[in-house]
């Protein structure tokens, strides 16, 4: 038996192949942890030994049985999901390498992910986004937690988008000034910024990036006097700080994180009538279908409506 029937010995090049593919830290780590779930099942539940498990063990079967196992362990239907993709991913690469796998890749293609109802209270109203950029103080750190709550909100950008920002990345123009923004597997848009983003944009450059060159991050901190792209945690931090604030005179505020920033602006883009195909353009989707969480805001605009 050939190594490379083995069904996990490309799981090492395949890591490489997504770093290649400027796949995110954390992209990388979900679909290896959906991969090690799928080995835990074939060893702890099949009874398999993990050195000899080869390709021709298994087939589209096995793989809804492990999905079945799943719901059937509690797990919800978006984890379901998410180890299905980092799957059939991994044997859609092995299939490249092997067109003797491509039977196989091509069943297993034909398993859809199912339909995950949007979470309900997953985005703010523009009331209350309003409430949290009223927070933080008028010193030069505020200015700057400022600029990071309101940037996430008004371009719907990802966190690590944000953070991977570089100045040389901003075009500000006496009409239409925006952002170029590399996304998900280095795929790039271009974000349009309001005028109302460019004069905090403004302010905050003058403090923050006084001298600069066009390769330094938008948003950093410094670390053994050098300047340091900022940490997703940094951000968080700052995010539940405000958030707090806010929840002292509305007990219903949700916990915030970042994507919540995102959720909100896609929300109020499709409240104000923009159509599903332009905000996955803004948003970076790769498909349309993704842009239908927003949907869930047509009870409250029918509501409206009524009224």
């Amino acid at each position: 038996m050939k190594n490379s029937d083995l069904f996990f010995f490309a799981v090492n090049d395949y890591i490489e192949r997504l770093r290649l593919d400027l796949k995110s830290d954390k992209t990388i780590t979900t679909y290896m942890e959906g991969l090690q779930s799928f080995r835990s099942y074939l060893c702890d539940q099949m009874e398999m030994n993990i050195e000899k498990i080869r390709f021709s063990d298994i087939d589209d079967d096995t793989i809804r049985n492990f999905l079945k196992y799943l719901i059937e362990s509690g797990h919800s239907l978006s984890t379901r999901n998410i180890k299905l993709i980092s799957i059939k991913g991994y044997i859609r690469y092995c299939a490249e390498k092997d067109i003797t796998l491509l039977p196989l890749q091509l069943k297993v293609s034909k398993i859809k992910t199912k339909k995950v109802q949007p979470k309900k209270h997953n985005w703010i109203a523009s009331t209350q986004v309003k409430c949290l950029l009223e927070q933080p103080s008028k010193n030069r750190i505020g200015i700057r937690d400022r600029f990071i709550m309101l940037i996430l909100f008004s371009t719907g950008m990802r966190l690590n988008e944000l953070l991977e920002c570089r100045i040389g990345s901003i075009h500000i123009c006496d009409k239409d000034s925006y952002i170029y923004v590399k996304g998900k597997g280095g795929k790039e848009r271009v974000v349009p910024i309001t005028k109302e983003t460019i004069d905090n944009l403004k302010v905050y450059l003058d403090l923050f990036h006084k001298n600069t060159d066009n390769d330094d991050f938008l948003i950093y901190t410094i670390h053994d006097g050098r300047r340091h792209k900022m940490s997703a945690d940094n951000v968080q931090r700052i995010i539940n700080k405000y958030a707090g604030m806010v929840r002292k005179t509305d007990s219903e505020f949700p916990k915030l994180h970042p994507h919540m920033l995102r959720h909100s602006y896609g929300a109020i883009l499709y409240r104000n009538n923009m159509s599903k195909a332009e905000i996955a353009k803004l948003l970076g989707h790769e498909q349309e279908s993704t842009t239908e969480i927003y949907v869930e805001t047509d009870v409250d605009m029918l509501r409206n409506s009524l009224k």
